[in-house]
C-alpha cells in the first residue's frame, strides 16, 4: 500500500514538473506596432506611443509609412516616447521641411545669387523642365543622421533594438518596396517622399516615393515578420469624403496619388487586433507648425483604449522595459571617404571643398559642416552621407550627392520707384565648358537695362582659389536734384570687362584683386541742358586701365531680412591716366573741379560695415557705418550718390533714407546708419531707419568732420514703413525724410532685385 501511494505521488510529481516546464517553453505572443502616413497627423504617433509605455507595452515588431515610418524608425532605434516628443517640440518644421540653408552657410562668390530668382528651371536633354519635387529634403536628412548617429549600413533592419520595416513605392517599376535593409535614413527618407511635394529618392536602379501611394498601413508586413496580435494607429486619408470635399486642385491631386494606399488601407484595418484612429479636429497633413497639438490629440485616442490595452499587458504578464538605444559615440575613426554619383563635378573639387581627409576621427558635426562647405557652393541639389563599418573600429564615409543641373535658367520680375520695372534673365553653365567652373550670363529687360557675364573657375588643392573674368553694363536713367527738386535726367552708362582672382578665407570671407577695363560715359537729358546752357554740355566720357583689391565678410543668414552676423566690404580702385573725351563748350560752367578734361590717375576707396542683431526674437537692430574718399583729381562720374533704398545698389550709390536714389552727389562721404525691424506677423516687418552722413571735397574734411557733429556739412534723414519677406521677393513700401528740406520721399519696390 505505501508503495503504491509513493508512486502515484512519483506520478503525480512527473506530471506537474513536464506541466511547469511545457508552460515555461510556450512562447509569449509577440506583439506588432503598425504607423500610418499622414504627413503632420503622424505626429499623433508619438502621444499613442507614450499612452503603450504607460499600459506596459513594448512592441517586438514596428512597421511605418511615411510620417508613420520616421516615429517609429526612431522608437526602433531605442528612442523612448518622451525623447521623440521632446524632438517634436523643438523641431523648426518649417526650416526642415524646406531647401533653404542660411546665408552663412553659403560660399562668398554665391551669396549674391543665392535668393535671388523667382523661377528656376533646369536645362534637360529635352530642354526646360520643372523640378521632380519642391523640397529635396536636405535638412530633414541632417535632422534622422544626427539623431541615427553613427549607424551604419545594416544587413537586417531586425538588428536593430526593435526589428523594422517601412513602405516606399518604385516609381519606375511600380512595385510596393519593403526596406528591411540598407541604410535606415535613407529608407525612412524614401518613406515619405510624396509625390511632388518631396523629390524622389535615387537609390541604385529604383526611384522611390511616398509608400502612401500603394501601401499607407503595413498591417500584413508587421504579420509576416512575426507579429501574433497587431496593435495599429491609423492617421490616413479621411473616410467621410464627398464630391464637395474634392474642389481645390491640391484635394484632387492628393486623393489621387494615394488613391491606391486608401484602398489597400481599408483591407489592411480588417486584420488589426487593437485600432487607434485620433481624432484630429480639424488638422491637416501640413499642420506641422501644431506639432505638440497633434501630438496631445494621439495621447488623448491613445487613452480611450487604455482599459483594453492594460488588460492586454496584463495578461501576457508585461512590464514596460527600456530598450537599448543604439550606441552613439561621439567620435569615429574614418578610414576612407568616398563620394557617389558625381557625374560632372570632380571628386578633388568636393573633397577639396569639403576639407575632410581620411584617416581622422570625425563627429557628426565636423561631417555636417563639411556637407555644408560643399552644399553651399550651390553645385548641388542633395548632399548626404552613409557609414560603412569596416569591422575593424573605423568607417567608411560614404557621400551620396546629387548634382543640379550643368544648364539652369532663372528668372524674377521687379518694380521699384527708383529703378522701374525689370525683368531679370538668367542662364547659368555649370562644369559645362571646363571642369570645376561656372559660366553665368545675367540680362536685364528694363528702363534701366544692364548685362552680366561671368567666368569662374576653382583650383588649388582645396580648391580656395578662383580665377575670373567678368563683363558688366549698366545704362541708367537718373534724375538730377537740387534741393530736393528734379532738375532733369541724365544717362550714365557704364561698362567694366576684366579678369582677376579670389582666395576664399572660409565660407564667409573671400580676398581678392582684378584687374579691368572701364568706359564710362555721362549724357544730359534736354531739360538739364537747358539747366547748364552756359556749358553746352552734350557729353563727358572716361576710359581707361585699373585694379581693384578687396576684402569681404558676410556672417548674416539672409540675404534680404538678416537676423544676426556682420558684413564687411572694403575695396581700393585704382585707375591709371584713364582716357577723356567730352563735348562741351566750358566744362567750367558745371562747377569747379566737377569734371577734369585731362587725363590723371585717380583712386576711390569705399568701406562698408553693418551688423545685425535680434532681441526678444521679434526685434532685429542694425548698425552700420560707411566711408567713401576720392582723390582730388577724380571726375564727377566717380563721385558718390547718396540716397535711395537699400535694395538698389550701383557702383558708387550708397543707399541713405530720406534722399531719393541718388539725389546728394559727394565727393567723399562718411556715414553712420541705424535701424529696427519688428516682426509684427510671420515674415512682415515694422521698420524704423535713421542714417547721418557728411559730404566733402576734400578727404581730410571727411576725417576731422568725424569730431564735429555740428559741421554744416552733415544731414541726417530718417523713415518708417513696411517690408515683407514674401515667396515673390522682398516688399517695401516706406515713408522717409531729411533734416535739410523736410520733403517726403516715398519708396516702394517688390520682387527680387537685379
Amino acid at each position: 500500500m505505501k508503495k503504491q501511494i509513493l508512486i502515484l505521488i512519483m506520478l503525480f510529481s512527473s506530471v506537474v514538473a513536464i506541466t511547469a516546464q511545457s508552460t515555461d517553453t510556450i512562447p509569449k505572443p509577440k506583439i506588432g506596432l503598425v504607423l500610418s502616413g499622414g504627413g503632420a497627423k503622424g505626429l499623433a504617433h508619438i502621444g499613442v506611443l507614450k499612452v503603450l509605455e504607460q499600459a506596459g507595452i513594448k512592441p517586438d515588431y514596428i512597421t511605418g509609412t511615411s510620417m508613420g515610418s520616421i516615429i517609429g524608425g526612431l522608437y526602433a532605434l531605442g528612442y523612448s516616447a518622451d525623447e521623440i516628443s521632446e524632438i517634436n517640440k523643438n523641431a523648426d518644421w518649417t526650416h526642415l521641411l524646406s531647401d533653404d540653408i542660411p546665408l552663412n552657410k553659403i560660399v562668398m562668390e554665391q551669396k549674391h545669387d543665392s535668393k535671388r530668382f523667382l523661377f528656376r528651371m533646369p536645362f534637360r536633354k529635352n530642354g526646360l523642365s520643372l523640378p521632380s519635387g519642391f523640397i529635396e529634403g536636405q535638412e530633414l536628412e541632417r535632422l534622422f543622421r544626427k539623431l541615427a548617429w553613427p549607424l551604419p549600413m545594416q544587413s537586417s533592419f531586425d538588428s536593430l533594438p526593435i526589428p523594422f520595416r517601412c513602405m516606399s513605392v518604385d516609381l519606375v517599376s511600380g512595385e510596393t518596396i519593403e526596406h528591411s535593409s540598407g541604410d535606415f535614413v535613407t529608407s525612412i527618407r524614401s518613406s515619405m517622399s510624396i509625390p511632388s511635394i518631396f523629390s524622389p529618392v535615387d537609390v541604385d536602379t529604383l526611384l522611390l516615393v511616398d509608400g502612401g501611394v500603394s501601401s499607407n498601413f503595413p498591417v500584413e508586413q508587421v504579420r509576416k515578420m512575426g507579429a501574433d496580435i497587431v496593435i495599429g494607429v491609423y492617421v490616413g486619408f479621411d473616410e467621410d469624403v464627398t464630391k464637395e470635399d474634392l474642389f481645390a486642385l491640391t484635394d484632387v491631386l492628393t486623393r489621387s496619388t494615394g488613391l491606391g494606399g486608401i484602398v489597400d488601407s481599408k483591407k489592411q484595418i480588417k486584420n488589426v487586433d487593437y485600432l487607434i484612429v485620433p481624432d484630429l479636429k480639424g488638422l491637416t497633413s501640413s499642420d506641422f507648425v501644431k506639432g505638440v497639438q497633434i501630438e496631445q490629440y494621439g495621447e488623448e485616442a491613445a487613452q480611450l483604449h487604455f482599459d483594453e490595452l492594460k488588460s492586454l499587458a496584463d495578461s501576457l504578464n508585461l512590464e514596460y522595459r527600456d530598450v537599448k538605444k543604439i550606441e552613439q559615440p561621439e567620435l569615429i575613426l574614418v578610414k576612407n571617404i568616398q563620394v557617389n554619383n558625381l557625374k560632372n563635378i570632380s571628386t578633388e573639387f568636393f573633397m577639396g571643398q569639403s576639407r575632410l581627409d581620411k584617416g581622422q576621427y570625425m563627429t557628426n558635426a565636423d561631417i555636417e559642416a563639411a556637407i555644408d562647405r560643399v552644399y553651399g557652393t550651390n553645385y548641388f541639389n542633395k548632399i548626404t552621407y552613409t557609414l560603412f563599418d569596416n569591422n575593424d573600429d573605423s568607417y567608411t564615409l560614404i557621400f551620396n550627392v546629387k548634382e543640379k543641373s550643368r544648364v539652369f535658367y532663372n528668372l524674377s520680375l521687379r518694380y521699384d520707384s527708383d529703378l522701374k520695372l525689370g525683368v531679370a534673365n538668367d542662364i547659368t553653365f555649370r562644369n559645362y565648358l571646363i571642369p570645376s567652373s561656372e559660366v553665368s550670363i545675367k540680362l536685364n529687360i528694363a528702363q534701366n537695362p544692364a548685362f552680366k557675364f561671368e567666368l569662374k573657375k576653382y583650383w588649388g588643392k582645396k580648391q580656395r582659389f578662383m580665377n575670373f573674368y567678368f563683363a558688366d553694363i549698366n545704362n541708367d536713367e537718373l534724375t538730377f536734384f537740387q534741393n530736393g527738386n528734379d532738375m532733369g535726367k541724365y544717362d550714365m552708362f557704364i561698362l567694366k570687362a576684366g579678369t582677376g582672382m579670389k582666395y576664399s578665407l572660409g565660407l564667409n570671407r573671400q580676398v581678392g584683386i582684378l584687374g579691368k577695363y572701364e568706359y564710362k560715359k555721362l549724357k544730359p537729358h534736354e531739360n538739364l541742358k537747358q539747366l547748364f546752357s552756359d556749358a553746352e554740355f552734350n557729353y563727358f566720357s572716361s576710359s581707361g586701365f585699373g585694379y581693384t583689391a578687396y576684402y569681404n565678410a558676410n556672417t548674416t543668414d539672409d540675404l534680404y531680412f538678416p537676423k544676426r552676423g556682420l558684413k564687411l566690404d572694403l575695396a581700393y580702385t585704382h585707375m591709371f591716366n584713364p582716357t577723356v573725351r567730352y563735348d562741351a563748350k566750358d566744362l567750367s560752367a558745371l562747377g569747379q573741379n566737377i569734371v577734369l578734361s585731362e587725363k590723371h590717375s585717380y583712386s576711390i576707396l569705399l568701406v562698408s560695415y553693418d551688423v545685425y542683431m535680434t532681441f526678444f526674437r521679434t526685434a532685429t537692430l542694425n548698425l552700420g557705418t560707411g566711408l567713401g574718399l576720392n582723390s582730388d583729381n577724380t571726375s564727377m562720374y566717380n563721385f558718390f550718390g547718396i540716397g535711395g533704398s537699400y535694395l538698389n545698389k550701383r557702383d558708387n550709390f550708397i543707399p541713405f533714407s530720406g534722399l531719393n536714389f541718388g539725389e546728394s552727389i559727394v565727393r567723399n562721404f562718411s556715414m553712420f546708419r541705424a535701424s529696427v525691424d519688428v516682426e509684427i506677423l510671420s515674415d512682415v516687418y515694422l521698420n524704423a531707419k535713421f542714417n547721418v552722413a557728411q559730404g566733402a571735397d576734400d578727404a581730410g574734411d571727411i576725417f576731422k568732420g568725424l569730431f564735429d557733429f555740428g559741421s554744416e556739412d552733415y544731414f541726417a534723414g530718417y523713415g518708417a514703413g513696411l517690408k515683407y519677406d514674401s515667396p515673390i521677393g522682398p516688399v517695401q513700401l516706406m515713408a522717409a525724410g531729411n533734416t535739410e528740406d523736410k520733403k517726403a520721399r516715398w519708396y516702394f519696390s517688390i520682387g527680387f532685385p537685379f
